[in-house]
């Protein structure tokens, strides 16, 4: 029984890399999806003037107020796997290149054994 995994990667070129290196690995070109989250007008984000407070920052200065936090989610990759050992094959890839598990859940459940 097919399963995906889901992860989030910093870079298009990131993801590249891991893509090259699943399908390296034998994983099927149909079974890694792509999806960029940014696009000509740059990373997926609000268009709302926002930023902390200078009082919680300790300062004015755009740099510790306003400036976006780095993002390190501007790629998703999804990849079909067929068992547990492909899975775990495709998370060390993954893991190599950058990609990162977002989903709460999972960080949930292994807190739990």
């Amino acid at each position: 029984m097919n399963s995906q995994i889901v992860r989030m990667l910093p870079s298009f070129e990131a993801a590249e890399a891991a893509r090259v290196e699943l399908l390296a690995d034998g994983f099927d070109v149909n079974g890694i999806d792509v999806n960029v989250t940014t696009d000509e007008a740059g990373p997926a984000e609000s268009n709302f003037y926002v930023g902390d407070s200078p009082a919680v920052k300790g300062s004015a200065d755009y740099e510790d107020v306003f400036k976006p936090a780095a993002r390190g989610d501007l790629c998703m990759m999804t990849v079909t796997v067929a068992d547990a050992a492909e899975r775990e094959r495709a998370s060390v890839i993954l893991e190599k290149c950058g990609a990162v598990d977002v989903d709460p859940a999972h960080g949930a459940a292994k807190s739990s054994f």
